[in-house]
C-alpha cells in the first residue's frame, strides 16, 4: 500500500484552510447491522455537538438490514449513507476478522469526506458534546495534523469502566473515535491486509502516519465512550485494566 508524500500534502493550496476560523468537519462512520444503537445512541451525540459546521458520511459495509431506512427517516441532509455491495471479504478465523473487519467501509467513506477535518466515529461509540469542538481549536492552535483525546471505555454487563489514551500514542492506548485529523491525509488509507501483521487496521493506519511523519497531538481528556459488548473477546483484558 502506497501512501502519500506528506510535503506535497503541507505545500497544498488548500493545507493551509484546516487551521483557520470554522472549517467543515466531516464525522466518518462505517457500520454492519448496527441500525439501532448507530440511530438512537451514536448519532444523536453528532447533533449535540457544541461545534456546528459538520457532515456526516454513513457507509455500509453490505448492510443487509434497515440501516439505510433508519438513516434516511432522520431527515438530515446532512449526512450521506451509501452501502457497499457486499461484506468484506475478510479472513474466517474470527480473531483475524476481527482486526481487518470494517477496512473496506473505512477506505470508502474516507474517500467521500468533504472537510478540511475527518472526525471518526465508531456505529455504536459516543461523544462528549464538545469533542469536535476541543479538538479542532487544540488541533489549530498547536498545529497538530492529528490530534486524540482519551475514551471512557463501559464494559456492558459489569458496571466497570476503564479508560484508553496516553502518550506517545501506542496500540492499545490510541483510537481513531478519539480523533481527528486534517483531510489533506486523507491519502492514507485502511489496510485490509494488517491482519497477517497481527495488527488492527486501525492501528496500522496510525503507525503509518506516525511514521511517514504526520504530526500527532495529545488532548488529556475524556472526548468520548467506548462500548465494550457483552462477552466481547477482550472482556477480561479491559476488566483488568479497570481494577487497576
Amino acid at each position: 500500500m502506497q501512501d502519500p508524500n506528506i510535503a506535497d500534502i503541507r505545500d497544498s493550496l488548500s493545507y493551509e484552510e484546516a487551521f483557520v476560523g470554522n472549517p467543515l468537519v466531516s464525522v466518518m462512520i462505517h457500520t454492519y447491522h448496527r441500525a439501532a444503537i448507530l440511530c438512537e445512541r451514536t448519532l444523536p451525540t453528532v447533533f449535540f455537538q457544541t461545534y456546528d459546521n459538520w457532515e456526516v458520511v454513513i457507509v455500509g459495509d453490505g448492510c443487509e438490514d434497515d440501516t439505510g431506512d433508519r438513516i434516511e427517516a432522520l431527515r438530515d441532509a446532512r449526512i450521506r449513507y451509501s452501502n457497499l455491495s457486499a461484506n468484506g471479504p475478510y479472513p474466517d478465523d474470527p480473531i483475524e476478522r476481527s482486526l481487518a473487519a470494517g477496512t473496506y467501509s473505512a477506505n470508502a467513506a474516507i474517500a467521500q469526506v468533504r472537510g478540511q477535518w475527518i472526525a471518526p466515529l465508531n456505529d455504536d461509540d459516543e461523544w462528549t458534546e464538545d469533542h469536535i469542538a476541543i479538538l479542532l481549536r487544540e488541533a489549530q492552535r498547536s498545529r497538530a495534523e492529528l490530534i486524540y483525546g482519551m475514551m471512557r471505555v463501559l464494559i456492558e454487563g459489569t458496571g466497570e469502566e476503564a479508560t484508553f489514551g496516553l502518550w506517545p500514542p501506542q496500540i492499545g492506548d490510541f483510537g481513531f473515535q478519539a480523533a481527528i485529523y486534517h483531510a489533506g491525509f486523507s491519502g492514507f488509507r485502511v489496510d485490509p491486509t494488517a491482519y497477517q501483521r497481527g495488527e488492527p487496521g486501525d492501528w496500522d493506519l496510525a503507525r503509518r502516519m506516525l511514521d511517514a511523519g504526520v504530526r500527532f497531538g495529545f488532548l488529556p481528556r475524556i472526548v468520548g465512550s467506548y462500548h465494550l459488548a457483552p462477552n466481547h473477546r477482550g472482556q477480561a483484558w479491559w476488566s483488568e485494566r479497570a481494577r487497576r
